[in-house]
């Protein structure tokens, strides 16, 4: 028999632990299980309700299913339960075989999202805007993955002193200065228009771009290009590369002049 098991909000690493346990202790094997976030009804029956079954799983299966659940990839509610079930089921040691395919797929997903909540962390901008309250910084932003919930703490850490609201397209991150709710994902719309820091930003951006270190492809290396309509320097970056050739030629003659 098939069964359903619905995880409410697809990040929700928690609704999957207590799934995975219902699921153990009913001895119900990976292939008989299929992972939804349906609210209505589907066309498998509810896994079996009953007690929950205490698992004991090494400390690296919990740091890597925290970034697994983050993955835009629909597979990795049954991937993971398939990594659990074989954990529990003889292979204690598992997560040591890296040349597994499905350790392997698995840790490259969490690999993909580490480097999404790094960058997050790089290429947000905040906008002043003035409210009710006073001022509060609004940054929207697009993740590959679903990063904003497991990068909250670098922000609110990092600008504890401020009122700060994060948009993306699946989760929104508000902090007052004193705690910290989510709300639903919002659309670019929503998002503030330009203020004045953003003017200069640019100013600075521009006045510190060394033309004799332009490397176009090293850059988007670093910065894929998919970042730059969010981010307010990347409208001048085309202009700068396409000049820095003959500003570095003038940078060259002018060194010879002084000499």
């Amino acid at each position: 028999m098939i069964y359903s098991i619905r995880i409410p909000q697809p990040d929700d690493l928690d609704a999957f632990r207590l799934a995975a346990r219902r699921l153990l202790a009913a001895r119900i094997e990976p292939a008989d299980v299929v992972f939804t976030n349906a609210i209505g009804g589907t066309l498998f029956p509810d896994a079996p309700s009953g007690e929950e079954k205490t698992t004991f799983v090494p400390c690296s299966f919990v740091l890597l299913a925290e970034k697994v659940a983050c993955h835009r990839d629909d597979a990795r509610w049954p991937l993971l339960y398939q990594l659990l079930w074989r954990l529990t089921h003889g292979e204690r040691t598992l997560m040591d075989q890296a040349v597994d395919p499905l350790v392997h797929r698995l840790r490259q997903m969490a690999a993909a999202v580490r480097r999404d909540q790094h960058r997050m962390t790089a290429f947000l901008r905040f906008r002043v805007v003035d409210d009710n309250d006073g001022s509060c910084c609004v940054a929207w932003y697009e993740p590959q993955h679903r990063s904003l919930r497991g990068t909250s703490l670098f922000f609110i850490n990092r600008f504890a002193s401020l009122r700060f609201s994060i948009l993306t397209p699946d989760l929104t991150l508000h902090w007052n200065r004193r705690s910290a709710t989510f709300g639903p994902g919002l659309s670019r719309r929503d998002a503030p228009p330009p203020d004045a820091v953003e003017d200069w930003w640019k100013r600075y951006y521009r006045a510190t771009f060394n033309p004799a270190r332009s490397n176009p492809s090293l850059m988007q290396g670093h910065m894929p290009k998919r970042f730059w309509r969010n981010l307010p320097e990347a409208a001048a970056i085309p202009d700068l590369v396409s000049k820095a050739g003959g500003r570095t030629d003038r940078m060259i003659r002018s060194s010879s002049t002084s000499r």
